[in-house]
């Protein structure tokens, strides 16, 4: 059971100075679709563990973790927030709220990069939505709880959202809690007043005046809600039953098979082993922004979700030990002196400057020592060290490992960026040259993939004389959200900036001018195409008195996993699924590396020469490649002893320019985003929209679903779908509404894929053929070679 506020106050100040206990560490992420309740859940959360004194509203724009004008202005999540809490007088949680709308995929992705648990919240009037589904395909691997918010909101179904995350998810449900409904609103619906806590057989109710004035009470054979606590209980253990054999004995033998006998204790522990095994998902219910079920809710993230040492472990470069120490955490490579921690975000403080947010997977980051960047080949030292509460700071000594904490510093701001991975030594202050150069000094972890953009805008200074501070706030721009992007063109002079869609390229522009204080002109939002090559390839070599001898191929890159094998070096050039490929030479690799530079910096100068080149020698339009591969053939030399990096860059750009001249105008394709499109209507407007949709917008229809049809897809798992039909759940009026036979009344969801530059301010189009009642969500499906009939319009355009 969850506990009162004061304990958690009383602890807060002797958390920090107690023994840690990595045990009772849990990284956690709040997920979902936009306006399902993420940081309202988050900012209940902070108050009911004393965290805060009072309550923010995101509808006040004056929340802990929207923090940022353009989050508290606009309503909604922009950028990850990470904030650290206690709860029960015993756990520490590190949170981060991300945010839920599209073109903000990136801060999730990334978050999730060093998450070991995460909440997902879903609507319950909406039911499991597009972005719900996405995020939690983005969180594959990572366990989840699922909280059902929104329950006090009129046509809210906790059954069927539960029956939709069965089938649209795939994963079997624990119902750790369920509504109670007590007395009747206004309009006529049931008041949602509190939850039946299943696990532990009591009935909480809230006054929702008062967040921490909670009512418990045991439920006793013969009561109102014993019949379906009984009901509950029996559906809940034999979900467990299926997976967990130590509960079976225990149901049989001691509890003489009685569901009701079964202790709370045991339950838990069945329930988080079921959820670690990834066999289902424990869900729970409540209303944050009424102050309901957000305390059960809590418990559940501490009883259920795993601590840093039962999580999953990052991806390794190459294979090495790893063993796990309670006390210490992970030891990695034998080596107990060993810290590894990886960069997953930049921000930009107006008093601190750059802060390095970063997550600790093995050993302890300390203040002042040295580092090493195994990612760049960097080395520097550590500035100070603090952990966030959304923007305020606090100073430690000690990142600990499964810690999630900044680094600050200009040594560390020059030399790490969002993905690079981090060497450290615990104890000595520069206990780098005791660490072994190649096996732990070349360990990475985690690559975080960047999403390509899909929509530029041109930018350019109002005056000459702010080029420079253009650049340097674009620049920092980048640093903090790599999901932006900057090319520019050497002959026209213009600048293109690149983003994830329309609203934040908006975000983008509107720091550049308020926050960054830039004077500069940011053209019409355009969509972002791209040019690849089809089947052709073209080789260059050169071979230099001084030494060098390269030979380079620029290649068309069809799947990247399904090509590589172990005599080759992939490296990806961040967007645009381009890589260099780097055969292993017969004379050189990365154990047995005699030359000045090392092994990092010419990869780092063959990846920078590569990156330029691909953002250039599109022959058809100009446009950036996309999908193509720079590989550099195994007969490759450089001198050992004069070697530079300045040297590898010249040559190996100007071999890569030389080997696109070679190519023709017809070894290029014109490439344009496509877009997975899911438009909610009334029936009664079906007509016109799949009109507009397959002819002005060449859509591809996939599908036409009832709003709330849970087996109409085509692909649908048959297996959950029985799973669901043979769930028990609690009566709910909403279970049928999507069975509805009177036309009108039903939404249809029409399900397709469009090419991005037909769905660009689409909004308008759909609120005129609806009336203002249509909705749409659309989010990144590929690239696809542009249609002969639509080419000659869209090069005249561009």
């Amino acid at each position: 059971m969850f506990r009162s506020r004061k304990p958690a106050l009383d602890f807060a100040m002797r958390f920090f100075s107690s023994k840690y206990d990595i045990s009772a560490q849990r990284d956690i992420g709040i997920i979902a679709h936009i306006d399902a309740g993420k940081t309202t859940t988050t900012e209940r959360m902070l108050y009911v563990s004393g965290k805060t004194k009072r309550i923010g509203n995101v509808d006040e724009g004056d929340t802990i973790t929207d923090f940022l004008p353009q989050e508290r202005s606009r309503g909604i999540t922009i950028q990850s927030a990470a904030i650290s809490f206690n709860w029960q007088s015993k756990y520490k949680l590190n949170l981060i709220d991300t945010p839920g709308h599209a073109d903000f995929t990136f801060e999730v992705i990334r978050a999730l990069k060093v998450l070991d648990g995460c909440v997902t919240i879903l609507d319950a009037v909406a039911g499991v939505e597009a972005q719900t589904e996405k995020v939690w395909k983005q969180a594959k691997g990572i366990p989840k709880i699922c909280f059902i918010n929104k329950m006090d909101r009129s046509g809210a179904g906790f059954s069927r959202t539960a029956k939709e995350l069965m089938v649209k998810l795939k994963t079997r449900v624990l119902l750790v809690n369920a509504p109670v409904f007590d007395g009747v609103e206004a309009s006529g619906e049931p008041m949602f007043k509190g939850v039946l806590d299943v696990v532990n057989q009591k009935i909480l109710r809230w006054d929702t005046s008062d967040p921490e004035n909670v009512s418990v009470s045991e439920i006793i054979e013969g009561s109102p809600y014993w019949g379906e606590l009984v009901k509950l209980r029996e559906s809940l253990v034999e979900t467990l039953s299926e997976f967990d054999e130590h509960l079976v004995e225990y149901f049989l033998d001691t509890a003489e098979g009685d569901y009701m006998k079964i202790p709370s204790d045991l339950m838990n522990v069945s329930i988080r082993k079921c959820l670690l095994a990834g066999y289902a998902t424990p869900v729970l219910c409540g209303a944050s922004f009424r102050n309901i079920g957000v305390q059960p809710l809590l418990d559940a993230v501490v009883n259920y979700l795993p601590s840093p040492l039962e999580a999953r472990w990052p991806e390794f470069n190459y294979e090495v030990p790893v063993a796990i120490d309670r006390k210490n955490g992970a030891i990695i490579n034998k080596n107990k002196n060993l810290c590894v921690a990886q960069a997953f975000k930049v921000i930009t403080d107006p008093i601190r400057g750059i802060m390095i947010y970063v997550r600790v997977y093995a050993g302890s980051l300390n203040s002042g020592f040295s580092a090493y960047n195994s990612t760049t080949g960097a080395k520097f030292k550590m500035g100070k060290l603090v952990v966030m509460h959304a923007n305020l700071a606090e100073e430690i000594k000690q990142l600990r490992c499964g810690e999630i904490g900044v680094l600050t510093g200009s040594t560390v701001s020059e030399n790490v960026r969002t993905g690079d991975t981090i060497i450290a030594h615990n104890v000595k202050k520069d206990g780098l040259r005791s660490l072994d150069k190649v096996k732990e000094l070349g360990l990475r972890i985690n690559p975080i993939d960047t999403p390509p953009p899909v929509f530029s805008a041109a930018i350019e200074p109002r005056t000459l004389g702010n080029k420079k501070l253009m650049e340097e706030s674009i620049a920092a721009l980048i640093r903090e959200d790599p999901s932006l992007h900057i090319s520019a063109d050497e002959e026209t002079g213009q600048t293109l900036l690149s983003g994830m869609g329309q609203l934040h390229l908006e975000i983008a522009k509107d720091r550049l001018l308020n926050e960054l204080n830039a004077d500069v002109e940011v053209g019409k939002v355009m969509v972002s195409f791209k040019e690849t090559l089809n089947s052709c390839t073209a080789l260059k070599q050169i071979e230099t008195e001084t030494g060098y001898r390269l030979s380079i191929v620029v290649e068309p890159l069809e799947d990247a996993e399904a090509t590589k094998n172990a005599s080759e070096d992939w490296h990806s050039l961040s967007t645009d699924n381009n890589f260099l490929i780097v055969e292993k030479s017969a004379t050189y690799s990365a154990s047995n590396w005699p030359l000045q530079i090392s092994y990092e910096q010419f990869v780092n100068a063959l990846a920078s020469s590569s990156i330029v080149a691909l953002q250039k020698n599109g022959r058809i339009a100009n446009f950036p490649l996309h999908s193509c591969a720079v590989r550099v053939k195994r007969d490759w030399e450089v001198p050992t002893d004069t070697a530079s990096v300045a040297q590898v860059l010249t040559l190996s750009r100007s071999l890569i320019f030389e080997a696109f001249k070679e190519l023709s105008d017809s070894s290029f394709d014109i490439l344009e985003p496509i877009m997975n499109v899911s438009v909610a209507v009334k029936q009664e407007d079906m007509g016109s929209v799949l009109q507009d949709l397959t002819g002005a917008r060449k859509a591809n229809i996939l599908s036409i679903d009832d709003e709330h049809t849970l087996d109409s897809s085509q692909d649908a798992d048959i297996t959950f779908q029985k799973l669901a039909d043979e769930q028990y759940l609690p009566a709910d009026n909403t279970l049928n509404r999507a069975n509805i036979s009177t036309g009108a009344t039903v939404n249809k969801v029409i399900r397709g894929m469009v090419p991005l530059k037909e769905m660009v301010s689409y909004m308008n189009k759909l609120r005129s053929l609806t009336q203002g009642r249509g909705t749409y969500h659309m989010f990144y499906h590929g690239m696809e070679k542009v249609s002969n009939d639509r080419l000659a319009s869209i090069l005249e355009e561009y």
